[in-house]
């Protein structure tokens, strides 16, 4: 077959890759370097906010790898949603994530040119964030695998860091080190106000925020398509990776609230420097604090920027395969990699780059408003599909997936709920998510109706009735319409 007519994408991911990428967006600067502000709100309670934040993200995953364990399609689970919750659905769920990666995208590369100038002052921002996107442009370009691998190990560093940062803060509180002082113990959690100081409300509130930590999850429904084994890859992904999310964020931030008074780090000024996890090497003595520690950002900047952006182009192709999308960027190379659909997120990741570059206070706060909004979309989109998916397998007798969501479909209410909450909760704490999040939804939406106008939209897959025609002996085989 010719190349330009190729259009599958190639099965090259194992569990371990598919389980790193999925992490690779949640587990970012924000744990490293910007827990500070979500401390500010919740001081030691903190921590509860991120259980309460964890929860929720712990529900999302396993509704996703319920759906695309039993569907590992092209898309994930923005293209199951076409198939239960109609075109609109679909449409909705892939433009939305595509464009919320993109966003995530040109914020961390733009980070990483930042941190790459703590060694070379003199290197501009713009040169640095060129630099930084060719190399995660290349690595998308390349092979499957080799994507894969390098995700890998970007995220392994990832793990070990925070695992050392346990360890090492862990003896500092329970024994001390020789090199600082003695043991800190766990006066820090109760002084300065208590435990909660800024009460119940603060807690909440300090979840709020703490959700969108937990934002790129998603990830890992998308190497659905590109895994090897996907029924028995996806659950086990799913498993290992949301459980180590709720540890290292919790326990991490525990840590970092049991070391010092919480007002010390919620003040901090979000330099490497202030870093508690820089602070913490510089008390049992290891030398060069600062500059492992810009070393880490730097991987853990340019591993979710290549998260996020192999996710937004398998979005992009999907859509392509629905006519969504430029039929182009269906493409795929003879190794089954879809290198015009990640030219075509390269774009939105160079326009998002130049508005943090240039307009970090106007322009790219309102990408970021659209960004959080498009978070919280996400996950009502994917509770929509999973309900929607739970009553016509069950309508039609269908075998459960490899991987179950408990409590569904009342955790499937309160997850919508609560994310219809915290957008409402936004307005006061941060406005900008209503001004920029608003009107982008609407523009989504009506944009679908303007592309629908103009382009012969084909039927999404009727994903049940595969299912029922591959379990059912075919004499037997009655499709139906999903009713989406």
């Amino acid at each position: 077959m010719a190349e330009e007519t190729r259009t599958h994408l190639a099965r090259r991911l194992t569990s371990a890759q598919v389980a790193m990428i999925g992490l690779s967006g949640a587990l970012g600067t924000g744990l490293f370097l910007g827990s500070s502000s979500t401390i500010l709100l919740a001081g030691p309670a903190t921590v509860i906010s991120y259980a309460l934040a964890g929860a929720l993200a712990l529900s999302i995953v396993w509704a996703l790898a319920e759906v695309v364990s039993a569907h590992p399609v092209p898309g994930g689970h923005g293209a199951v949603a076409a198939s239960y919750l109609g075109p609109l659905g679909g449409y909705v769920s892939r433009w939305n994530f595509a464009i919320t990666m993109l966003t995530a995208v040109g914020a961390e590369v733009t980070a990483t040119a930042h941190y790459l100038q703590h060694w070379f002052p003199n290197l501009s921002l713009g040169m640095g964030t060129v630099l930084c996107s060719l190399f995660i442009v290349a690595l998308n370009l390349a092979t499957v695998r080799l994507y894969g691998v390098s995700e890998y190990w970007f995220s392994m560093i990832k793990v070990t860091a925070i695992c050392v940062f346990i360890a090492l803060g862990a003896s500092l509180i329970l024994f001390g080190w020789p090199s600082a002082n003695p043991a800190t113990g766990f006066a820090n959690l109760t002084s300065a106000g208590g435990f909660a100081p800024m009460g119940v409300g603060g807690i909440l509130i300090a979840a709020c925020m703490a959700v969108f930590s937990f934002g790129g999850i998603e990830n890992v429904s998308v190497g659905a398509a590109e895994s090897v084994h996907p029924e028995r890859d996806i659950p086990r992904a799913a498993h290992t990776m949301i459980w180590r999310l709720l540890i290292f964020y919790i326990v991490a931030i525990g840590v970092v609230v049991t070391l010092e008074p919480w007002k010390v780090t919620a003040s901090s000024d979000g330099s490497i420097e202030s870093s508690p996890f820089v602070k913490v090497l510089d008390l049992v003595g290891i030398p060069a604090a600062g500059h492992i520690m810009n070393a880490i950002l730097l991987v853990a900047a340019l591993s979710a920027a290549n998260g996020c952006l192999y996710s937004s182009s398998r979005m992009i192709h999907s859509l392509a395969l629905d006519r969504q999308a430029p039929r182009i960027a269906a493409h795929t190379s003879y190794n089954g990699v879809p290198r015009v659909a990640v030219l075509f997120a390269t774009v939105g990741m160079v326009i998002a780059s130049i508005l943090a570059i240039f307009s970090p206070e106007q322009a790219f706060m309102y990408l970021y408003g659209c960004a959080t909004v498009g978070i919280l979309v996400t996950w009502v989109m994917v509770m929509l599909t999973h309900l929607r998916f739970r009553q016509l397998r069950a309508a039609a007798n269908l075998p459960d997936a490899p991987a179950r969501l408990w409590g569904a479909p009342y955790v499937n209410y309160f997850v919508i709920v609560c994310c219809v909450v915290i957008f409402v909760a936004l307005y006061w704490q941060l406005p900008v998510v209503w001004v920029a999040g608003i009107p982008y939804i609407v523009v989504l939406i009506a944009s679908f109706y303007v592309v629908r106008s103009v382009t012969d939209l084909p039927a999404p897959r009727d994903l049940i009735a595969e299912d029922v025609a591959a379990v059912a002996p075919p004499d037997s085989v009655t499709l139906t319409p999903t009713g989406a």
